[in-house]
């Protein structure tokens, strides 16, 4: 599978009803494989709750902006995030396993890693991703977060992002294990 790391700006409309999307509203973007590419598609809340996420390769939830004219953009640091994700791809920690999927992505996107495929195991979705630096293709598990697994993420990736006057991540705050 061939994937140059983009993914589409989202819509703002919702996908299932057609109504936009207004600022401040929270939404729900998810990405689904088709005939080799990523297709972005936007829900309102209320729509996801009822959309069958079985197509989806992964998803997130949103708030649309406030028109301020102007998008900010955070730069992501390659070699923060390949360490990262090498000392998290083996953990057992759902959290770590949480964390280390989204930081896969960030590496997808930045275009450390290259998704090759995604692979579906005991019906369960992992993504394959070529490591041409380290000569290798990793399978990472969909860990299928729930929304406070997610938020639990952000603010995890927020502080990696956020590095102290050290130049080192922030550590990451560990969520509750969610019962099984």
């Amino acid at each position: 599978m061939e994937w140059d790391g983009k993914v589409g700006a989202p819509t703002l409309l919702c996908l299932a009803s057609g109504r936009p999307l207004a600022p401040g509203e929270r939404f729900f973007s998810a990405l689904r494989a088709s005939e080799a590419l990523f297709v972005r598609e936007d829900f309102s809340e209320a729509a996801w709750a009822a959309i069958d996420k079985t197509p989806y390769v992964s998803w997130w939830r949103r708030t649309v902006p406030a028109d301020s004219g102007r998008r900010q953009t955070l730069k992501l640091d390659a070699e923060v995030l390949r360490q990262l994700f090498r000392d998290l791809k083996d953990s057992t920690s759902r959290s770590s396993q949480c964390f280390c999927y989204v930081v896969a992505l960030c590496l997808v996107r930045i275009r450390v890693l290259r998704l090759r495929d995604i692979e579906h195991r005991d019906g369960q979705p992992y993504l394959l991703l070529e490591d041409r630096q380290a000569d290798c293709v990793h399978r990472l598990r969909d860990p299928r977060m729930n929304p406070d697994e997610e938020d639990q993420v952000r603010r995890n990736l927020m502080q990696v992002i956020a590095i102290d006057g050290s130049g080192a991540p922030a550590p990451l705050a560990d969520a509750a294990e969610p019962p099984e």
